[in-house]
């Protein structure tokens, strides 16, 4: 700078009547010509927010858990959630339709609406969801203590990694109670679930708009609650961090597209039914980078075969969908993701397989018995519990129909649209395998759905970066609405059964502090909080699966007598267990209550313990003097 330029005086600032003159006869650069957003706005966004969040869980608070009926929590919720809740989706879809995207903004409303709409058990009962959250408590315990894995205790330490890995932490971090953990594992894994939910929506969308939308409504849509502290939810995270790393830096073809007859009608195929499939990964890292994540992938996969049985054969056909429609570049990944799990089943899970072969593949090839016939045994129970049956129908229904829509709407926009529909369509090649317990379809649903979302939001999503228009953002609020409203009936409708009391877990620790080390344990029907201690030191018994039984008989104390007669036993009903049956149909209405006036006047029949949580018997046998 010169001494004449420092010395110079200021220029004088033009009056508004000149500030044409000064942009050349252009309107003055404002928020609105420049494509900006107003930071009020934004301010105004990120609170209303946080009111929604403050009203949701102080509208949880309020529930009354004694209100919860046959069909579930959503008769017990106060009008504050459901405005708190209507205020997260319209926050939400007002911070889309900005005209500049603010991720910071949009990741705070998507948090919201995941504490909003999973953190309802934590906040209203302060336990962990089901009762298969207490078993696996009690698997990694036995783990951690033992520091053994017993293949012929049951099915879960044939797949032990999920629970390997939460033994190692418990003991690394000095946390031996985790109840803590497994109660608020529905949020915190939401919550991790969405930095791959959105890579993922990222790669298959054509603009980062609609990729915030897809994961929206995969959290609106995502109900069938298997984001409790299970090898299920692990392996899905797994799962989504697998396929967004594949898409993002491994994409196109797997080979040269000129090579065969096959490749060349491959790819002109794809090409005509979706232009916008890229011919390459969306970055080009360093070959010894690649390599690095080559591997990392690899031992993704194997973490997955090593936690859970299903989650390895669902990746396969994803796998296989996105290498035949030029999306994965690693030809040989799909093999190894073939012999992972066929080879840990026919060796590391070898007792398992022995044990279970007729149950594995007994079904194989049954398409009929493995969809509709398991859909079939679930449309039952009572009258409420009917209500949340067909609302989920609806819901999937209403899901898939919208993907189907959006597939179309994207062929002819030609917009991105085929990778996504391969994606969802791919894990309903399982289905010829087997019912895996009656929920095969409920766990295919959930593989499906980070893609079907991405199609279903595609016809309210502009081909332009600019923000939502204003019917757009109706339509798509409206989408939200349905979507989360059926949601809080299909998650919470069996909210009597899967949810449990402090007056349980204290009749469970009565139980273990009664009953000698080796005694057989006795619930009437299965659906009891324990396990999450002294997992292998007794003989645990059901007298009945909490599943719908047409025509269900009642229950008798011989059943009982007959488990005890050797050398006795101790048989606990809980509150979960009566709520069990009711909605099922496990058992004829009111039995329980019969059953317990009947046999509690039995011949070596002793209340042991009672509370409003439920109550245990002890029964004698021949050993101890009947």
């Amino acid at each position: 700078m010169t001494r004449e330029t420092a010395a110079s005086p200021p220029v004088p600032t033009a009056h508004r009547h000149d500030a044409r003159v000064q942009y050349g006869g252009a309107k003055p650069p404002t928020h609105r010509n420049l494509g900006l957003t107003p930071t009020w706005h934004v301010g105004a966004l990120a609170a209303a927010a946080g009111a929604a969040l403050v009203l949701g869980v102080w509208g949880m608070t309020q529930v009354d858990p004694l209100r919860i009926g046959g069909a579930g929590l959503i008769e017990a919720l106060p009008p504050a959630y459901f405005v708190a809740l209507a205020l997260s989706l319209a926050g939400f879809v007002a911070s889309l339709s900005l005209r500049r995207l603010v991720p910071a903004l949009l990741t705070w409303q998507l948090l919201v609406t995941v504490v909003i709409l999973a953190g309802a058990d934590p906040i209203i009962h302060g336990l962990p969801r089901l009762e298969a959250s207490f078993r696996h408590m009690g698997i990694a315990d036995n783990i951690a203590q033992s520091g053994q894995l017993d293949p012929t205790l049951d099915a879960y330490f044939n797949w032990p990694g999920f629970f390997t890995l939460l033994g190692m932490f418990s003991g690394a971090t000095g946390v031996k109670d985790i109840m803590g953990i497994a109660t608020w594992a529905p949020v915190g894994i939401n919550i991790l679930m969405l930095a791959p939910l959105l890579a993922l929506a990222r790669r298959l969308t054509a603009n980062p708009r609609h990729a915030w939308a897809a994961v929206w409504i995969f959290y609106l849509s995502s109900w069938i609650g298997q984001d409790y502290l299970s090898p299920q939810a692990y392996s899905f995270l797994l799962l989504l961090t697998l396929v967004a790393c594949l898409l993002s830096v491994f994409g196109g073809w797997a080979w040269p597209t000129e090579r065969t007859r096959f490749s060349r009608w491959l790819a002109r195929s794809v090409s005509k039914l979706d232009g916008a499939v890229p011919r390459q990964g969306v970055m080009e890292p360093p070959r010894a980078d690649a390599a690095a994540l080559v591997v990392v992938c690899a031992l993704i996969l194997l973490a997955m075969t090593a936690s859970h049985q299903l989650s390895p054969f669902a990746v396969i056909p994803i796998l296989a969908a996105l290498l035949l429609t030029g999306r994965l570049r690693l030809r040989f990944l799909p093999v190894v993701a073939v012999l992972l799990p066929v080879g840990w089943l026919l060796f590391a899970a070898s007792t398992f397989l022995q044990g279970h072969f007729g149950q594995l593949f007994g079904s194989l090839g049954d398409i009929g018995a493995n969809s509709l016939g398991a859909l079939s045994t679930r449309v039952s129970g009572s009258d409420a519990h009917m209500f949340v049956v067909y609302t989920r129908m609806a819901e999937v229904a209403l899901v898939w129909v919208l993907a189907a829509v959006g597939a179309f709407v994207g062929y002819r926009r030609k917009a991105p649209w085929l990778a996504a529909a391969a994606g969802a369509v791919a894990p309903l090649v399982l289905i010829p395998l087997q019912p895996y317990g009656g929920e095969l379809l409920l766990r295919l649903y959930l593989f499906s759905l980070p893609f079907a979302v991405c199609l279903a939001v595609l016809p309210l999503m502009s081909d332009k970066t600019a923000g939502l228009g204003l019917r757009r953002a109706l339509g798509l609020l409206l989408m939200g609405a349905v979507l989360a409203t059926a949601t809080v009936v299909s998650r919470y409708g069996n909210d009597g059964m899967e949810s449990f009391n402090d007056d349980e877990i204290a009749v469970v620790n009565r139980l273990y502090s009664t009953a000698p080390t080796g005694a057989v344990l006795i619930e009437a029907v299965r659906n009891t909080p324990w396990r999450f201690q002294h997992y292998a030191d007794y003989d645990y018994r059901a007298l009945v699966a909490a599943e719908p039984i047409p025509n269900a008989p009642p229950l008798s104390c011989d059943a009982a007598n007959q488990i005890a007669h050797k050398a006795g036993a101790y048989l606990i009903i809980t509150e979960s267990q009566q709520e069990a049956a009711e909605l099922r149909g496990s058992t004829p209405a009111g039995d329980l209550q019969r059953f317990i006036a009947t046999c509690a006047t039995s011949p070596g029949w002793t209340k042991v313990y009672e509370n409003a949580g439920g109550v245990i018997f002890h029964i004698e046998g021949v050993s101890n003097g009947n």
